[in-house]
């Protein structure tokens, strides 16, 4: 009985010490503004390049309407060799108006996110699916009698033409 505890001891309290001493990695990405700066921004009194001197050049701009910018930022946390886990995520959605003063901010967090299922459609092209016999012998039998004609000649050599 003795025994057993003290092969679990052994086994077990070092093995607990391991796991107590992992720590998660963090992996902060994207936008970090200065504290304090993102708060200075006033909708209406501010034009683009207040914005960027303020907090920096967007993340991404719309694809569709160039006035809306995003600034982007994402902590991620991950254990070994485990799958990443995003654990905050920050967007910060900037529209100016036609006079290039800010309309509005939006800001949006973790919980505002969608997850967008992918399409697995395949988009066909056009010809033939050749087996791989169909390729290997597809070419036998075809050949170009240009070729026996010139035999000796290079095709690639200049050809005399009128001595310039």
């Amino acid at each position: 009985m003795r025994r057993t505890f003290a092969i679990v001891g052994t086994v077990l309290i070092p093995a607990l010490i391991a796991l107590g001493g992992c720590e998660p990695d963090v992996s902060l990405r994207g936008f970090a503004a200065t504290p304090g700066s993102v708060e200075k921004l006033e909708v209406g009194s501010q034009s683009r390049d207040d914005v960027i001197r303020l907090i920096g050049s967007p993340s991404a701009v719309s694809t569709f309407n160039p006035n809306v910018w995003y600034y982007i930022s994402e902590s991620q946390e991950y254990w070994a060799f485990l799958k990443p886990e995003i654990v905050d995520e920050k967007v910060i959605q900037i529209t100016f108006a036609e006079t290039g003063r800010i309309q509005a901010i939006k800001n949006y967090d973790l919980k505002d996110a969608r997850d967008i299922a992918m399409v697995q459609r395949i988009t066909p092209s056009a010809g033939k699916q050749l087996t791989v016999l169909e390729q290997i012998l597809g070419n036998v039998g075809k050949f170009n009698p240009a070729s026996k004609t010139g035999a000796g000649t290079n095709p690639g050599a200049p050809t005399g033409g009128s001595g310039i």
